[in-house]
């Protein structure tokens, strides 16, 4: 069973695709579920910022194809689950036509910014893809669950998944039964998530979408350089792109320790136990993970735009208050 997860069925040719090493664990886990194999996802190496590094993406191209493998996908994120990165869309764009390889980007957290003029550029070569999924229940905050998948490329879902059911799917209809999408999905019947889109897009506008777009961009910016000045909290980056905020929060019994030798692990701990006051007192709800050699730090992910100023000021309040007194 690991081995048929982990190599995939066995046949010719070698089918590879490349991800960020900070992608969604998704693009991993289909690889197992289609029968690709978890081994044949390459994770491609990301810089300080988490965006991925096109150069060590060409390398693993070029030696997946000395090694007799077929690349066939590369899965770019625009916006990473945790640090909210943008991967360079027009290099690796570049690439893919060079090689030959299906451009897939995961826009589904930061493809909301595309409806600001403000920050519609750090999507800049989302319009190069061969294919886009973008969830507005994330960013813009549309209600669970809002997902499409955007393709280029016409009736290549139809002829990938069609069954042609003929005591469904009939031909003879009244309509246009090209908009009959049943048959071109995996699963039959399914809800109509654009539904949901269409009437908050009606009742705000595209105007009103910038405007919630550039608010919850602006108080990820506040509350960045609200606790860039208090003590007690440690950015893990400085300027992160989207409203993904990530720090550290160092109670009283560790600060001047940054020099021992156990200090990482000892700060490591402070995270859950932070979470632990928080959920049972009810006061906020703010995650926290490890990524890579960085040790538990939270992350707060700003996308209500009812929130402001004030609450910036609540959430770092209640950190300080909630940790100052923590002992690890």
């Amino acid at each position: 069973k690991y081995i048929l997860q982990s190599k995939g069925v066995y046949a010719v040719p070698r089918l590879i695709l490349f991800t960020s090493e900070l992608a969604h664990y998704s693009t991993k886990k289909m690889t197992a579920f289609m029968g690709i194999g978890t081994d044949n996802c390459v994770l491609v190496k990301t810089d300080e910022f988490g965006k991925m590094d096109a150069n060590d993406l060409e390398m693993k191209i070029e030696k997946a194809i000395e090694d007799g493998a077929t690349p066939f996908l590369v899965t770019a994120t625009a916006g990473t689950t945790v640090f909210g990165a943008f991967d360079p869309l027009l290099p690796i764009s570049a690439l893919c036509k060079k090689y030959n390889l299906w451009l897939h980007v995961d826009a589904a957290w930061g493809g909301g910014a595309l409806m600001s003029k403000k920050y519609k550029h750090l999507l800049n070569g989302i319009e190069l893809a061969d294919s886009v999924t973008w969830n507005p229940h994330k960013l813009l905050a549309a209600p669970q669950q809002c997902s499409t998948f955007l393709i280029r490329h016409k009736n290549v879902l139809k002829e990938g998944h069609s069954c042609n059911a003929k005591y469904l799917f009939q031909k003879d209809k009244f309509y246009d039964t090209s908009y009959d999408t049943g048959d071109k999905h995996i699963q039959c019947g399914r809800r109509a998530d654009v539904l949901k889109y269409w009437f908050m897009w009606k009742a705000k506008g595209s105007e009103g979408f910038e405007k919630h777009i550039d608010t919850v961009f602006d108080n990820a910016r506040y509350f960045l350089e609200l606790i860039r000045q208090r003590d007690g909290f440690r950015l893990v980056l400085e300027n992160p792109e989207c409203t993904n905020v990530m720090f550290w929060y160092v109670p009283t019994c560790l600060r001047g320790c940054e020099n021992e030798p156990d200090y990482k692990e000892r700060l490591h701990k402070v995270a859950p136990k932070i979470k632990e006051r928080m959920i049972k007192e009810g006061s906020m709800m703010v995650t926290y993970q490890p990524q890579g050699d960085l040790v538990n730090f939270f992350r707060i992910v700003f996308q209500n735009s009812a929130l402001d100023h004030k609450d910036m000021v609540y959430f770092a309040n209640e950190f300080d208050r909630l940790g100052r007194d923590i002992i690890v």
